[in-house]
């Protein structure tokens, strides 16, 4: 058995010192990372309701960006065409949406119609900058399940208020 004063001894103490403290940082480390703030987890949150209005799905391999998610405005690639259009969600008023349904046989197709006194949707160019059109109505096409949807437009629409401070009190 080795004694405290033997050499041979201290680095095997200081080994253990030193396995201690590396497991004891390892272990703050993978808590601090494995808690999150409620932002992280709510601005997650909001991004899944954005790729289920949109998408159809909330984990789709091509999902919306949140360009600005104090304003939110989302750029979603356009299925149709090479460009990309840009969504003002704060002007689309989701918290009353006006939903239409289209019956093609046992299927049921939904498009979120929208009319604002703001540009609410714009068509970008492949450069995801350069706007070619703006308009104040714009029909979006809805993939998913209506309930989830309408569920995920409730969630969007209580992040993304309109800003207030532009309406005139009268």
């Amino acid at each position: 058995m080795a004694l405290r004063s033997d050499p041979k001894a201290r680095p095997n103490e200081h080994r253990r010192t030193l396995g201690r403290a590396l497991g004891a940082a390892g272990a703050a480390l993978f808590w601090a990372a494995a808690w999150q703030p409620g932002a992280m987890a709510q601005d997650d949150l909001l991004q899944k309701a954005i790729n289920y209005v949109f998408t159809g799905t909330v984990d789709p391999k091509d999902e919306p960006e949140i360009t600005d998610r104090k304003s939110c405005v989302v750029v979603v690639a356009d299925p149709k065409w090479k460009r990309f259009i840009r969504y003002h969600l704060s002007e689309l008023r989701l918290d009353d949406p006006r939903i239409n349904s289209t019956y093609s046989g046992r299927q049921t197709n939904y498009q979120l119609d929208v009319e604002s006194d703001r540009v609410v949707v714009e068509y970008l160019n492949v450069d995801r900058k350069t706007v070619t059109n703006g308009y104040r109505s714009v029909q979006i096409p809805l993939p998913g399940d209506i309930d989830r949807t309408r569920k995920a437009m409730q969630l969007i629409a209580a992040r993304c208020k309109p800003d207030d401070a532009t309406k005139l009190p009268f």
